[in-house]
């Protein structure tokens, strides 16, 4: 603060620089009356020792009834040369209650200074907890709360089964909700391992949760299995299977079903799983991280500028140097070039990025990151 011109501790404090500072006290009095009852722990202790004209022996027995009082810090004015005793030092630091020596404004100015600082920093820190909500990515209870306010779900695990019709026919979209809403009680009414069932529309999907109690593996496996027979009897749908997860987990659950069944759509298959998308799992992972997403934008941006302004091929050079794992010899014949120029393009790509003397195999796990959310093929 600018009302301090030099500031000295008087002995070691562990960790004294993370005391929480929540008001400032001004101590101008011994503590003869109610032993400095009225200062309160938090707060920063201004005092000159003025009180206590120069006695070594009431200016220790003021200090160390206010250490003991767990004050954030004492701050003492040196203008009349403050006795500071062994005694008080000792205290300071087996308690972690930092004594200061200072030079510079009287008490009113440090005061204002200090309270103007402490209003500052509350005020920030409420800005750090908004902004720890927007950060924040998963929410276990909201989504609980909401599953069962949507579908009904209760329950441990839940799977998700996500519908796409495969004629995009939304005439019959609704005769489909009920026949899938009917094999999910049928499922229920069968398996005791089957908590709750619910089924909805989703846009141009139709999302079937089935919730596991607390069951072992193998109960709920072959519930899983019976789900997967009545659902697979649907012949005008494409399916995705989500896999098992918390309850917590069932925005993860909903977007594995919608993935797996966008892709059994996209490769005119009946049914995915989610386990069996692989790479384009991953692919489709990434799509959900804004940070990720935004990395990988960067840097095909990065590529497909200097292509714009130079005429060249670089990202389509680094397409393929993605699909065949970095495979120069076969890259070129299929781009119908020598090798040797592959090679040039990977080195002007290294440039662009600002990676001149990146190893080539490293070089192409790095654009296996940027490009991976392309990859989305079964």
């Amino acid at each position: 603060m600018p009302a301090f011109k030099s500031v000295d501790l008087i002995a070691p404090c562990e960790g004294s620089q993370q005391r929480e500072v929540r008001n400032v006290g001004i101590l101008d009095c011994p503590p003869d009356y109610n032993d400095y009852r009225v200062y309160v722990p938090g707060e920063l202790i201004l005092t000159n020792l003025g009180f206590a004209y120069g006695n070594p022996e009431l200016a220790e027995k003021s200090l160390l009834a206010m250490l003991r009082r767990d004050v954030a810090a004492i701050a003492i004015k040196t203008v009349y040369d403050p006795p500071i005793s062994d005694a008080v030092r000792k205290e300071s630091e087996e308690r972690g209650v930092p004594v200061y020596l200072y030079d510079g404004a009287y008490h009113e100015t440090v005061a204002y200074q200090s309270l103007d600082l402490i209003r500052r920093d509350r005020a920030e820190l409420d800005k750090g907890r908004a902004l720890d909500e927007l950060l924040a990515a998963h929410d276990d209870d909201r989504i609980r709360t909401r599953l069962s306010a949507i579908v009904g779900t209760t329950g441990s695990m839940l799977q998700c089964f996500a519908f796409a019709l495969r004629a995009g026919d939304t005439c019959s979209f609704y005769a489909m909700l009920d026949s899938v809403s009917s094999s999910l009680d049928a499922v229920k009414a069968e398996c005791y391992a089957v908590e709750s069932v619910g089924a909805c529309r989703y846009h141009d999907h139709i999302l079937a949760f089935v919730s596991y109690g607390f069951v072992g593996d193998e109960e709920r496996l072959a519930a899983e299995k019976r789900c997967l027979s009545m659902t697979g009897l649907e012949e005008g749908l494409h399916v995705g299977v989500g896999e098992a997860v918390h309850l917590g987990d069932g925005d993860v659950g909903i977007r594995q079903a919608l993935a797996a069944a966008d892709s059994a759509r996209r490769c005119g298959q009946h049914l995915i799983r989610w386990s069996e998308l692989h790479v384009a799992a991953f692919a489709h992972a990434v799509r959900y991280d804004r940070l990720f997403m935004s990395a990988s934008a960067l840097y095909r941006a990065m590529l497909s500028d200097y292509d714009k302004k130079h005429g060249t091929e670089l990202v389509h050079t680094a397409e393929a140097l993605v699909m065949r794992h970095g495979d120069v010899k076969t890259i070129a014949e299929e781009l119908h070039q020598h090798p040797n120029t592959i090679r040039y393009r990977m080195r002007k790509m290294k440039a662009v990025l600002g990676i001149p003397h990146e190893d080539d195999k490293a070089f192409v796990g790095l654009l296996d990151l940027v490009f991976l959310p392309e990859r989305d093929s079964v």
